[in-house]
């Protein structure tokens, strides 16, 4: 008996090795396993949206002109949702809707689910891509948890909030007019500003703007100026071991500003990160509240108590008046197929406020 000792190689031009070079060494822009779900996905979904905003209407939907064909503008072009009937159907152009007949699947609004689901995986590839790099450069995966909520935004919002309606006729149609349509509908049918969630989203956007400025404008006015050159980027050399900037001096500066300051530059860029994450994720599950139609903010829960209770006193404010009024002003408009006809003593009228 014959026993072979030594380790296994696999031939140099093994196609899944050259398939690895190209994709994580060769290229100039790291394409990775992952960007091949990104970039085609990416294609397909921008692909569609110009397609859809320039030739598709959305008369079969919606009962509007929504493409640049029909003398729509940029800001009121969209591709709309599919009609209430379809439901949850994806919609597939071989699907029993259209039957492979691509103008009766763009009637019938099979665009947005083509353009939103691409979309959504094009998102999660490139937040995978990142991860690949980070891991393939030894990086912690910072970037792709950063990446993560606006990922997780867009599903909700896209995706779980049309899941927890009637279809994807409530999903946000693909356009700018349709984007502010769609939150005038949250702000009237769930008081969208009042829910705790968004105020957290809100506090994270614009608390990450404050804090980008401030960090921005810190790290500016304590450059060190060494060199010869005026100008900063050719002062420095981009691997220096040195630090560019004073960080004791932007930490006395704001510690006489407001008494405390960041001592820590780990700290500091860590809390400059989790602001605006768990500000989105916060409001990615706000979205999934309305979804499942949580109404302890709109008031609506007081409306049908008083409803059953004739003792039960109803406060009533400006801004339960204004959300009745984007409701009656936009269901009609809104949802075509209800065929909603409202007497004219219900309808907003002037300044009722």
């Amino acid at each position: 008996m014959t026993i072979a000792l030594g380790k296994f190689t696999k031939e140099e031009n093994d196609l899944f090795d050259i398939m690895d070079d190209w994709l994580q060494r060769d290229c100039f822009v790291f394409v990775g396993w992952y960007g091949l779900l990104v970039f085609p996905c990416a294609y397909f979904t921008l692909g569609g949206w110009f397609t859809g905003t320039t030739f598709v209407t959305s008369w079969y939907t919606h009962k509007l002109a929504s493409s640049y064909l029909e003398g729509c503008n940029f800001l009121t072009a969209a591709i709309s949702t599919p009609v209430n009937s379809l439901t949850h159907s994806l919609l597939l152009l071989w699907g029993p809707e259209a039957q492979e007949n691509f103008t009766r699947w763009c009637q019938l609004g099979g665009l947005w689910t083509f353009v939103a689901l691409h979309g959504a995986f094009g998102l999660i590839g490139f937040m995978l891509r990142q991860l690949e790099l980070a891991r393939f450069v030894q990086l912690p995966p910072y970037n792709a948890i950063a990446f993560s909520a606006p990922i997780a935004v867009f599903i909700s919002v896209f995706f779980i909030y049309p899941l927890g309606q009637s279809g994807w006729f409530f999903a946000p149609s693909f356009g700018v007019a349709a984007i502010f349509r769609f939150i005038l509908f949250f702000q009237g049918f769930h008081n969208w500003t009042l829910n705790p969630f968004h105020m957290m989203g809100v506090a994270g956007v614009l608390g990450a703007a404050l804090l980008c400025a401030i960090h921005g404008a810190t790290v500016e006015n304590t450059l060190f100026e060494d060199g010869d050159g005026a100008n900063t980027f050719r002062a420095f050399n981009p691997t220096q071991a040195e630090e560019t900037y004073s960080m004791v001096t932007a930490n006395r500066f704001w510690s006489q500003i407001f008494g405390v300051a960041f001592s820590n530059k780990r700290w500091l860029h860590f809390f400059m990160l989790f602001v605006p994450v768990t500000g989105l994720w916060m409001s990615a599950i706000g979205v999934v509240g309305l979804a499942l139609n949580l109404r302890a903010y709109d008031f609506v829960s007081q409306e049908i108590r008083a409803a059953e209770d004739p003792e039960f006193e109803t406060f009533y404010t400006k801004n339960i008046l204004l959300n009745e009024g984007i409701r009656a002003w936009m269901a009609a408009q809104d949802q075509p197929h209800e065929n909603l006809i409202f007497p004219e003593e219900v309808l907003p009228r002037g300044n009722a406020l």
